[in-house]
Formats: structure tokens, sequence, C-alpha cells
């Protein structure tokens, strides 16, 4: 309370020093800026009595002709220092004689002057004064003019002797006067460079003031505004009688504040000495008082640290002594619940090691089972979908391609579920890798018409598809799984309509759309949809419903490529997903030809290829399509009976199409590498595979083998084969 006091009482003691102390430089200023105006007013009154001495002269008489008022003008010129020149004038302003202190006198010029109005004064007593300018750019002047009886005499008059009153007022103590014309011109300054660089302060908050408040005579005291640069100061104007010219006193603000700032200082060194003390005071009854709380504070600290063997010793009979009794009971409480929540805990740690145990051997099963699932489960699909591809070119009957168009969707459906399943699987084990390349999007929607355009009519819907030619930077099969499920959930869920698909692009970027004119999306289900197993139930949607697996699974894709994926829908309206993806650097903006368009210009007819895979069924589906594509094929289940067959030809095979997995631990790298050895020949190279390791796409790239992952149809496998051989 009595620090509060002190406190209180110095800040008001601070506040009425600094208002005495501004007052007391607000009349200071006042005294010298009055002191200053009348000095510069008797310093132009004299100018203008010489003037009017002057002009008053009867001049045009006898004994008073132009010599005469030459050597009058030159005694002026003497007399009165600060004229630089003298002009008589006519009534209009043209110039009659001119006497200066530098150059020589010159009679009837005729030239007019550059302030005509100074020639219409037309009172015998009366002196007009010009406006401020600077002669030859750097010296402050005006000029005064006074009636002659017909014309008027001008005087020039130098302004710098107004400095040596500012430089005198300025010189004692922190104080700065200067003055200023009518307009806001500054006129003199201790520092002559503010007066050369022509300063303008028409528009100063410390002229605009003194303007309006000062009269003739009177004066604007105790201003605070900001001098030249920018610093707060303590301004006083007065105004120079019959000039129009005022004269400003400044001070720093931070004089004012001495007395203010010296009050403070001496109040928070009493506070400071007083809390010291106190503080000191305080150290002492603390150390007194708190001793046993201190001791029970350390043993506390100690539990915490899970030191249960600490006690507090008895020290004293009253509050404290009783609350260590009853602390030190709480601590052998303590002992005896740690030591039996030590055995359950050991006890529980062995169940969950034991269960943790059984957990990694049920993972590692897993992603055996995973792996094997993967390879064993892709062979037969691809068997299945070249064996379809083969069929569908040897049947000519309508009702027959319709019944193989239908297997080929079963096929595509279950290929959908299968490969869902094994995804989902494979992206939480963290086994899926990205193999970016350059993708061509021309070749992505045609799969997209190709394979889902018959799923859409079964439900009477359309399908379209708009074609383009970009090309992206992506894995060409996470690319396809990802638009293929984004269609296929699109015709799942729309009743009437149909699908569009086509591609926009964005810059450096291309979005893939998938528009559908299904019931929507409710804003509450926007994040729930990309959750594992989650389907909204819709009425009028297909019966086939699926796991609801497509669009976890295409988050977790997008999300491996780098891409975004946004989603817009309207309940009652559609739907739209968009991809965006970023365009391939080299080949951005290229139209090149679809795989279809490279297929009609670079038949496979007459090629020489070598098909080399261990599974008989996977072989002979393939030898089938590419005999009938007119190829002279070779097929073995391995490299040495590739090469033995190869003895009998003399040709050097176009293409090796190879399996990656053939028997006994042998792989397609080695069927590769030994029949271009063989050949000593680059042979163009075709690898396809139901491994979906990582490590194989840089290990093609470094062989120069184009690498696919099963199952693929047949006219993607003969696409891809046509673009290996293209040139």
């Amino acid at each position: 309370m009595t620090l509060t006091l002190l406190m209180l009482s110095g800040a008001i003691e601070s506040r009425f020093g600094y208002s005495e102390s501004l007052d007391h430089i607000s009349v200071l200023q006042e005294v010298q800026a009055e002191s200053a105006a009348r000095e510069i007013s008797s310093y132009v009154a004299n100018i203008e009595a010489g003037i009017q001495d002057v002009a008053k002269m009867p001049w045009g008489r006898i004994g008073y002709g132009d010599d005469q008022r030459r050597i009058e003008f030159q005694r002026l010129l003497k007399a009165v220092p600060a004229i630089t020149e003298l002009q008589v004038v006519d009534g209009t302003g043209r110039e009659e004689l001119h006497v200066s202190r530098s150059a020589r006198a010159r009679v009837g010029s005729g030239a007019m002057i550059d302030e005509p109005a100074l020639a219409e004064v037309q009172q015998p007593d009366g002196v007009r004064h010009g406006r401020t300018f600077f002669r030859d750019g750097e010296l402050p002047t005006t000029r005064f003019s006074a009636f002659d009886g017909e014309g008027a005499v001008v005087a020039t008059v130098d302004l710098r002797l107004l400095s040596e009153v500012t430089a005198r007022l300025s010189s004692t103590g922190r104080s700065l006067a200067y003055i200023v014309d009518a307009g806001g011109l500054l006129i003199a300054h201790p520092q002559p460079t503010h007066v050369l660089g022509r300063r303008d302060l028409s528009s100063s908050e410390a002229f605009n003031r003194a303007a309006r408040g000062a009269g003739d005579g009177s004066h604007v005291r105790g201003m605070s505004t900001l001098d030249f640069d920018g610093q707060p100061v303590i301004t006083t104007a007065t105004k120079v009688p019959g000039t129009g010219w005022l004269v400003f006193m400044e001070q720093p603000r931070s004089e004012a504040l001495k007395p203010a700032w010296a009050t403070l200082t001496r109040t928070l060194l009493l506070v400071a000495l007083g809390g010291a003390a106190a503080l000191m005071l305080s150290v002492e009854f603390g150390r007194r008082m708190a001793a046993p709380i201190v001791a029970l504070r350390r043993v506390t600290a100690q539990v915490a640290d899970g030191q249960l063997e600490a006690t507090i010793p008895p020290q004293r009979e009253d509050e404290v002594g009783d609350l260590a009794a009853d602390f030190n009971r709480m601590i052998s409480r303590l002992r005896d619940l740690y030591a039996s929540l030590e055995a359950k805990v050991a006890e529980r740690t062995a169940q969950l090691s034991a269960a943790r145990d059984g957990a990694e051997r049920a993972n590692a099963a897993k992603t055996r089972f995973l792996a094997a699932a993967s390879h064993d489960l892709r062979q037969p699909m691809h068997s299945i979908s070249l064996l379809l591809g083969v069929l569908q070119t040897r049947l000519d009957h309508p009702e027959h391609l319709a019944l193989a168009d239908k297997i080929q969707s079963s096929v595509a459906t279950m290929e959908s579920l299968f490969g869902n399943l094994l995804d989902i699987s494979k992206l939480d084990a963290g086994a899926m890798q990205a193999h970016v390349e350059d993708v061509e999007l021309g070749w992505l929607l045609h799969r997209l018409e190709q394979t889902w355009a018959p799923q859409a009519a079964e439900k009477g819907l359309r399908l379209r598809v708009r074609a383009c030619h970009f090309v992206v930077r992506g894995d060409a099969a996470l690319l396809e799984r990802i638009t293929g499920n984004l269609v296929a959930n699109a015709i799942r869920y729309t009743r009437t309509g149909g699908v569009l698909v086509g591609c926009r692009r964005r810059g450096d970027q291309v979005e893939l759309q998938v528009w559908d004119s299904g019931p929507g999306i409710e804003p509450r289900y926007r994040e729930a949809i990309f959750e594992e197993f989650f389907r909204i139930e819709a009425p009028g949607t297909s019966a086939e419903k699926g796991l609801g697996l497509g669009l976890s699974i295409v988050q977790r894709c997008v999300h491996m490529l780098g891409y975004s994926l946004i989603v817009s829908s309207r309940v009652g309206y559609g739907t739209l997903f968009r991809l965006v993806m970023p365009l391939a650097p080299a080949s951005a903006a290229s139209h090149r030809a679809s795989p279809r368009q490279a297929a009609s210009q670079q038949a496979l007819e007459g090629r020489f290829i070598v098909v080399v895979d261990d599974e008989g069924m996977n072989a002979h589906a393939l030898v089938d399509a590419l005999h009938a594509c007119r190829c002279h094929v070779v097929a073995a289940a391995g490299c040495d009976e590739a090469l033995a067959e190869l003895q009998q030809h003399l040709r050097v095979p176009d293409l090796i199409v190879t399996d990656y997995q053939l028997g006994g631990g042998r792989d397609g790298f080695e069927v590769i590498s030994r029949l271009r050895q063989h050949y000593d020949d680059d042979i163009a190279a075709l690898m396809v595979t139901a491994n979906t390791d990582a490590s194989l796409q840089p290990r093609a790239s470094a062989a120069n083998t184009r690498l696919l992952h099963k199952p693929i149809g047949l006219q993607r496998l003969l696409e891809a084969m046509q673009s290996s051989l293209a040139p």
C-alpha cells in the first residue's frame, strides 16, 4: 500500500512538473519571439522609411533629374546594406531607371518588372510588399515599393540578414528560431541549407495553427508539433507586424520532460530501496516460518521421483507436525500399493508380449499371403484377359460376340473386386510403390471407355469420354486404378442420365474430371466416402454394391502420387470429382498420336517376336493373338529353350516379350540380357509381371525395357508392343 501511494505521488508530481516546465518554456519562447518580431519589424521599418524618403523627393523638377536620382539611390544603397537594387517604374510596371550594387545603372530600358503589381501603389505614405523569391537560385529576397508621385520606386531587399536574428536567438540553450513568409516559405533559419532547400511549410501543422491563431502583433504559444526531422517539439509563433511574416521558436519536448523524469527517477529509486528492504525482511521471516513446509516440499519431490523410502522426521508438535505424520502414513500406503501394482504390471506385460508376438506372426503370415495371392491371382486373371481377347477376334456371330462381351464385363468386375482387396491390403502394409513415368491420357481415357462403357450400357446409362492428348507424370497402373474406381463409383450410384469424363488444362497442370448425374453427396458424407467399407445406401442404385473400398484406394493412391482430389456435389443433381495432375515437362503440350493411331501406322504384321513365359496358358494365348496379327512367333518356357528354338532361324528377333518370374529361379532380365548378347544387338524388350516390387521399375529402366503389370488386356498389350517397336 505504501509503495502504491509513493508511486501515485511520484506520478502526480511528475505530471505537475511537466506542466510547469511546459509553461516556463512557452513564456520564455513568447518573450524571445516577440523580441525578434519587434527587431525584425524595426529593421523592415527602417528599410521602408529609406525607400519612402527617396520616393517623396520632387523628381522631375529643376535640380532633380535622373543624375540626381541615381546619386540618391547610390546613397540609399550604402545606407541600407539589405537593399541590393532600386528601380523606378511607371504606372504599368515598365522600368525607367535601374540602379544596382553589381551592375551599371541603366535608364529607360522599358522592360517589365517581374511583379507589375508593385507599380500599383497609390498612397504617398504607403509601402507595398512583394512576394518572396530566391535571387540567383539561392538568395532569399523580396521587394518593397513606394509611390513617387507618378510611378513607384521598387527596392529589392536581401533577406539573408534575418538569419543573424534567428542565429542569435538559437545560440542560447536548445532553442531554435526560424522565420517564414505569409505563404509558408522558409526565409530565415540558423542552418542556411534549410533556406537554400526552399522549404515550403504551408502544409505543416505549426504554420497552419499559427496562421489561424496569430493576429497582428499577437502570438500562439505552447504548440506541440514536429520539427523538420519529425521529432516532437514545443513551438511558439509570433507575427511580425506589417509584414505577414511569422517568427517561430522551437524547443525539444524532452526539455520540458526533464523535471518530470527527474521526479520519476527519484520516486523509482525510493520504491526500489523500499522494495529491497521489504524483500530482505520477507526472506528472513519466510525462512523462519516456512522451514517445515520446505522440508515437506523436499520429501514430496522425492516421492514424486519414485523414492518411496523418504520420510519426514518429526520436528514440532503443531498442525505442521500433524501434517508431516499424515504424509508419512500416506507414503507407507503408497509403498504397499506400488509393490502390488508392480506385480500386476509384470503379469499384464507378459500377456501383452505374448499377444504382440502373436499379432506379429499373424501380420507376417498376412504379408506372405498377400505376396502369394497378388502373384497367383493376377496370373489366371491375365490369362483370362488374353484368352477373351483372342476369342473375341475369332467370333463372328453377333450373339457369340455379345456373350463374350458379357464374360469380359464379368471378368472386369472380378478383377475390380480382387484388385481392390489386394490393393487396400498392400497399401496398408506399405508394399505398393509408385513407378513415375510419362503417361498419355489419351490411352488412359480409351481404356476407361473400353472397360466401363458396357457396364454403363447395362444400367441404361451413357458413358461419354472426351478424348485429349495431354501427357502427365504418374504411374500408369495407379492412374488406371484411380480413374477406374472413380468411373465405377459414378456408374454404380447413377440412376438416370450418364457419366462424363474429360480433361482441362490449368497452367502447368491438368484436371481429369468425372461428372455424373447421380443423387449427389450430402455435405455430412463428403469426408466419410473415403473411409474403408463405407457405402451410401441410395435408393435405385445398382444391386452390385461392391465392398466400399474404391474411394479409399483412390485417396491413398492420390496421396502416393502427390496429386490432389477435389469433390463438388449438389444433392439431387450430381457429383464432380477433379483429379489434378502435373503435366510432363518435355511433352506437356504435345499432341502425340494415341496408341490406336500408332497401331494403325506401325502394324505388327510380319514382325519376328520371341515370347518367353513358363505359364503355358499365358504363352499360348499370346501366341494365338500374335498369329492373328500375322506375326512370326517363337515361344519358350525359359531362356535356354528360347535360344535353342532361335538356332533354327537366321532372322534377328524384332521384340522380346517375357514374363518376369520364370521357373528354376530365373527371371526375364536374364532372358533379355542373354538374347541381346547372343545377337549383339539392342533388341526391343517388353516385360510383364504380376510382381509389384518397387525395385523392378528402376531395373527395367536401366535395361532399356518397358515394364507392364498384370492383368493386362490384349488390346493394351498389343499397343505396348507396337509402342516398343516404334523408332
